[in-house]
């Protein structure tokens, strides 16, 4: 690891998960921010933390890869990086479904009876349970994503080895057997390269397959929490800026729209982003000599919530709705934004020409 990350880390930036959807919106906030910073950009900070779809973001930044580059990327150029599509994060386990077969077709037998003399029976619920163990892991596997990152930090200046980059990458991911927190990266001799970190810590229960590194299995870092600012903190950052994709939205009682109008996965989506904005918030902790900054989302954003989490066709849209959010979160304290990032070395651009470049994507999904 080079001498820079070395040094006590004074400005750190988080990044949660929210599915490609909150990777999306995410890198749309990046763009604003990077807007925002006069002397200062988003590959300038000196330690990342990054999770789920925030790990693959952070891993791109920590190798300096801009925020424009990433969404030139998703426009078609490949002149920073490989086509980044979004089956890349949906491979099948063929080897996992072909061996389901054959236990499969031993428990069916069974089912069969069960489900023909015992209908009325709760012991049929039973057999159904038990019959989900012979499922495969997941509905998918994170090869594409852990290939595809690889790919991306072993060309050109970058590096797939958290010991040779410049600066502070944390990637936590949890451990599916005990429950515990591991934060690759955090070692000085992490050997573990950043790719199978990155999907390791994006493999979300009963969509995607665990990650086994070293024999041990790992599934998504929102299991055990929302945010991991408070590795930023124990390693000495001073100023922690967090961006959290997912959270639940709000309307009035008496309005015309409710979220059961969005039908079942609308309902369970709410539920899941109050519980991750409730721990988020819970988990907050107010550190003494430590800045924090969160943003997140517009609060009656129907049409993003209404995109489903692994939606890939609307990322113009997203990144759109990430940049616009962020820069209006900025105007509407901006004068205590300048003086809190001041005191970090941070210059923020005149609020003339933030409102100005706030207008101009109102009108477009491209910035001018």
């Amino acid at each position: 690891m080079g001498a820079e990350s070395e040094r006590s880390p004074r400005r750190a930036l988080v990044l949660a998960g929210g599915g490609i959807v909150g990777g999306l919106y995410e890198v749309g906030a990046l763009l604003a921010l990077d807007s925002l910073f006069e002397n200062f950009t988003t590959c300038d900070f000196d330690i990342y933390v990054g999770s789920s779809a925030g790990a693959f973001v952070s891993a791109l930044l920590a190798n300096r890869v801009s925020p424009q580059r990433l969404r030139d990327t998703l426009e078609g150029d490949r002149r920073t990086l490989p086509a980044l599509a979004g089956s890349q994060f949906l491979h099948l386990p063929w080897r996992s479904y072909l061996g389901v077969v054959p236990r499969l077709a031993a428990a069916l037998p069974r089912l069969g009876r069960d489900l023909w003399t015992q209908w009325n029976d709760a012991l049929v619920l039973e057999t159904l349970g038990s019959l989900l163990r012979v499922l495969p892991h997941g509905l998918f596997t994170l090869d594409g994503l852990d290939a595809y990152v690889h790919d991306a930090l072993t060309k050109g200046s970058r590096t797939n080895d958290f010991r040779r980059l410049k600066k502070r990458l944390l990637i936590p991911a949890t451990v599916l057997d005990t429950g515990a927190i591991r934060v690759f990266g955090a070692r000085l001799n992490e050997r573990t390269p950043i790719s199978r970190a990155v999907a390791a810590s994006a493999a979300v229960p009963i969509l995607y397959e665990p990650v086994t590194i070293d024999g041990i299995d790992y599934v998504d870092a929102a299991v055990t929490k929302t945010s991991h600012s408070s590795i930023a903190v124990d390693r000495g950052a001073q100023l922690v800026i967090t961006i959290n994709p997912l959270r639940p939205l709000v309307l009035d009682a008496s309005g015309p729209h409710r979220v059961r109008s969005s039908g079942l996965l609308g309902i369970a989506s709410q539920a899941l982003r109050i519980g991750f904005q409730r721990r988020l918030h819970d988990n907050t902790r107010h550190y003494a000599d430590v800045d924090t900054v969160l943003l997140e989302p517009y609060e009656r954003d129907l049409a993003l919530f209404d995109t489903p989490l692994m939606t890939y066709s609307l990322r113009h849209e997203v990144i759109r709705r990430g940049y616009r959010t962020t820069t209006k979160t900025f105007l509407a304290n901006f004068e205590y934004f300048q003086a809190l990032l001041a005191r970090h070395g941070i210059t923020l651009a005149p609020r003339n020409d933030v409102e100005r470049r706030a207008q101009r994507w109102s009108r477009t999904a491209r910035a001018a």
